[in-house]
């Protein structure tokens, strides 16, 4: 397990899938927690002895005070996992401006205000190394997907944001990197499978998706961040890493599937 070891982390997004994994893994390798949602999280702070904080991240006002909260609350921030985000599936032409607005305000410009209000408040710590922010982009970031557009554009902003704020902050001693998920087991993605009607099989999607044939699990996205937050990716910066079976290698294994590998 990557040590973060009495380090204060704040998570956005915390209450469910990806945050709630990365919340757990985090407070396994001993960092001391804040856990912020739109959703009521108290119920999982009191299980991880966290304090909960409820913020719409779309808000930069609340941004800055569930920041602010935090380091009142334990004295400094060391760790960010910038993870809150929200997913609606509609051909481009077909998406309205509220629902195209509101997912660019939650996903694009939430990630923004995080960083800003994170790398504040991490300055303030003594150096060299002063912190490791985390933002979650997704594999929609680096490759085009029919029905995402808006959801494309915003995770495409979330990888290029992560370069930028990883070279202005570098000589502060503050790292900034992104994992790039796949598709994953999440309440969210189930949630989609469900509004379709049965017609779409998550099962079946993580299969022809992924040439590893499955669907991703929270958990492994969770060790990932813990990874990049922890001491032992001292020197990662700028990077988007993707954890998609090989999803953005190429075509599926599928297509090779009658390869000889004999030679």
């Amino acid at each position: 397990m990557n040590s973060l070891q009495d380090k204060v982390t704040l998570i956005t997004g915390a209450v469910s899938g990806i945050g709630e994994a990365s919340a757990r893994c985090m407070k396994e390798a001993g960092a001391r927690l804040a856990l912020a949602d739109i959703q009521d999280g108290s119920e999982l702070a009191a299980e991880l002895d966290a304090i909960f904080i409820e913020v719409d991240v779309a808000d930069h006002e609340a941004v800055e005070a569930m920041v602010a909260r935090t380091v009142e609350h334990y004295g400094r921030l060391d760790v960010f996992v910038n993870n809150a985000g929200i997913e609606i599936h509609s051909p481009l032409v077909a998406t309205t401006p509220e629902d195209h607005c509101r997912l660019i305000d939650v996903n694009l410009n939430g990630v923004y205000y995080g960083l800003q209000s994170a790398i504040r408040a991490m300055i303030n710590n003594e150096g060299p190394d002063r912190g490791a922010i985390v933002n979650t982009a997704s594999v929609a970031g680096l490759i085009g997907a029919p029905g995402l557009s808006s959801y494309n554009a915003a995770k495409g902003g979330v990888v290029l944001l992560t370069k930028n704020a990883a070279l202005e902050v570098a000589a502060f001693g503050i790292r900034v990197n992104a994992v790039c998920p796949g598709i994953i087991r999440t309440p969210m993605a189930e949630g989609f499978e469900a509004m379709s009607g049965g017609m779409i099989s998550l099962e079946e999607v993580g299969k022809t998706a992924h040439p590893m044939g499955r669907l991703g699990e929270a958990a492994e996205v969770a060790k990932l961040i813990c990874f990049l937050a922890s001491d032992d990716a001292s020197f990662i910066t700028g990077a988007a890493v993707p954890i998609d079976g090989g999803m953005t290698a190429g075509p599926s294994a599928g297509d090779f599937a009658n390869l000889d590998m004999n030679g």
